[in-house]
C-alpha cells in the first residue's frame, strides 16, 4: 500500500528544479510534448535553466480551450504544479471532450520559485505588471504611508510587529479597504517597494503574451484559471474574480461552481480591492487583440494563515530581494524558510486538502467550459 507521504511527494516538490523534472516527466508520461520558453540570461541556484514549460492537451484546433497556470507568484507554483501533476497522473488529457483543450503554463514566474521569492528577477510583483504600455501607470497614494515604514522593518519580532501597527494605524486613521488597497493593490514608484508592478512589461508578460498568440487563436471560448496560495481558510480553494458580483460572469462561475462562493476582490469580509495589472486580465487583453473569442478568467488561490500573517510574508520578501545583502546567512536562511512556509506549507493535512479538492475543480472546469453556451 503506498503511504500518503508517498502520494504527497509524488506531486509536492521541495524545489523548481525538482518541480520542472517532474512536470516534463508527467507530460511525457502522458503523450505530451513540452515546449520551454528559457530565460535568455538567468539561471536558477544550481546554474539550472529557468524556463516557463507549455503543454497542450486536445486537438490542436480546438474551439474551446483550457488554460491552467501556475507561479505567477514564484514560489506560490508548488501548489499549482502539484494540481497539474495530479490532473496528468490520472489521465485527465485521456478523457478530455471532443473539441476541447488544455493548455498548461508551468512556472510563469521561473525566477522566483527557483530563488524562492514571490517577487521575479527586477523586484517586480507579476500580477501587477499586466498594465497597458499606452495607459499611464497607476497612482496609489496609500502606499506612500506604508513605504517608509516598510524600509524600516528588520526580521525580528519587535520589527515585524512595529510595521503591523503602522499597517493598522493607517487602517484607523483612513479605513481598512485604504491600507490593503495601499499595500496590495499595485504601486508603481518605488521599486523597492510592496507591490511594484513594474515599468515595463517583464519577461514573463511578454513570454505569456507570445504563447497565447500561438496557441490561442482559434479559440471561440476560453477559460484560465490562475492558481495562487495565501488568500482564503488553510488548505481550502478561495475563488478570485476580477469582475462585478452582479456580472454574467459571476453567474456563470457561479453555475460551475456551486459549492465555492465567488469572491470579487474581497481579501477580508467587508473589503473590496480594486487590483492594477493582473496577469488574468492583461492576458485577456492581450488575446482581444487577435481573436474576439469568449475569455472568462478565474484566481484560484489555496488558504494558508491569516491576513495579519501574509502582509508580514510580503514584507520578509522584499527584505530577502532589497536589504538582506549584508544581513548574516543564518538570518536569511531562517527568513526564507518562514516566506516559503506561509505560501506552501509543509504540513500534509494542507497538501492533501489541495490534492483532493483540485481534482473536482479540474472536473468541474472541463465541464462548465464544455456546457458553455450549449443550452
Amino acid at each position: 500500500m503506498t503511504s500518503d507521504n508517498t502520494i504527497l511527494s509524488r506531486y509536492f516538490s521541495a524545489s523548481y528544479d525538482e518541480g520542472r523534472d517532474k512536470f516534463r516527466s508527467a507530460c511525457q508520461q502522458a503523450g505530451l510534448t513540452v515546449e520551454s520558453h528559457v530565460h535568455p540570461t538567468l539561471m536558477g541556484p544550481e546554474n539550472e535553466d529557468l524556463a516557463m514549460d507549455i503543454a497542450w492537451a486536445g486537438p490542436p484546433g480546438a474551439s474551446r480551450v483550457l488554460i491552467f497556470s501556475c507561479g505567477t507568484h514564484g514560489l506560490e507554483a508548488a501548489a499549482g504544479s502539484a494540481t497539474m501533476l495530479r490532473w496528468l497522473d490520472m489521465n485527465g488529457p485521456g478523457g478530455l471532450p471532443d473539441d476541447l483543450a488544455v493548455l498548461l503554463i508551468h512556472a510563469v514566474n521561473p525566477y522566483g520559485w527557483a530563488w524562492a521569492h514571490r517577487i521575479n528577477e527586477d523586484g517586480i510583483d507579476l500580477n501587477r505588471n499586466f498594465v497597458a504600455p499606452s495607459s499611464p501607470r497607476p497612482k496609489n497614494p496609500a502606499y506612500e504611508d506604508i513605504h517608509a515604514p516598510l524600509l524600516k522593518t528588520g526580521m525580528d519580532e519587535q520589527s515585524l510587529k512595529a510595521f503591523a501597527e503602522a499597517f493598522h494605524a493607517l487602517a484607523a486613521s483612513k479605513g481598512l479597504n485604504t491600507a490593503l488597497t495601499g499595500i496590495t493593490s499595485g504601486q508603481y514608484d518605488f521599486a523597492d517597494g510592496l507591490s511594484f508592478g513594474g515599468t515595463a512589461h517583464s519577461w514573463s508578460a511578454e513570454t505569456l503574451f507570445n504563447i497565447a498568440r500561438d496557441r490561442l487563436q482559434q479559440a471561440d471560448r476560453i477559460l484560465h484559471i490562475d492558481w495562487h496560495t495565501g488568500i482564503g481558510a488553510f488548505g481550502e480553494a478561495h475563488f478570485i474574480l476580477d469582475e462585478q458580483r452582479g456580472s454574467e460572469t459571476f453567474a456563470l462561475l457561479s453555475n460551475w461552481w456551486p459549492d465555492h462562493a465567488i469572491h470579487c476582490d474581497d481579501v477580508v469580509e467587508g473589503v473590496s480591492i480594486s487590483y492594477n495589472g493582473l496577469l488574468v486580465a492583461g492576458l485577456r487583453d492581450e488575446i482581444s487583440t487577435f481573436n474576439q473569442a469568449n475569455v472568462v478568467n478565474l484566481t484560484i488561490e489555496w488558504g494558508t494563515y491569516e491576513v495579519e500573517a501574509m502582509l508580514q510574508a510580503l514584507v520578509m520578501d522584499n527584505w530577502l530581494k532589497n536589504r538582506a545583502a549584508d544581513a548574516d546567512q543564518a538570518l536569511i536562511e531562517r527568513v526564507r524558510a518562514e516566506l516559503i512556509e506561509r505560501f506552501y506549507p509543509q504540513s500534509p493535512e494542507w497538501r492533501q486538502d489541495v490534492l483532493g479538492a483540485s481534482e473536482e475543480i479540474y472536473a468541474q472546469a472541463i465541464a462548465g467550459l464544455n456546457n458553455w453556451g450549449r443550452g
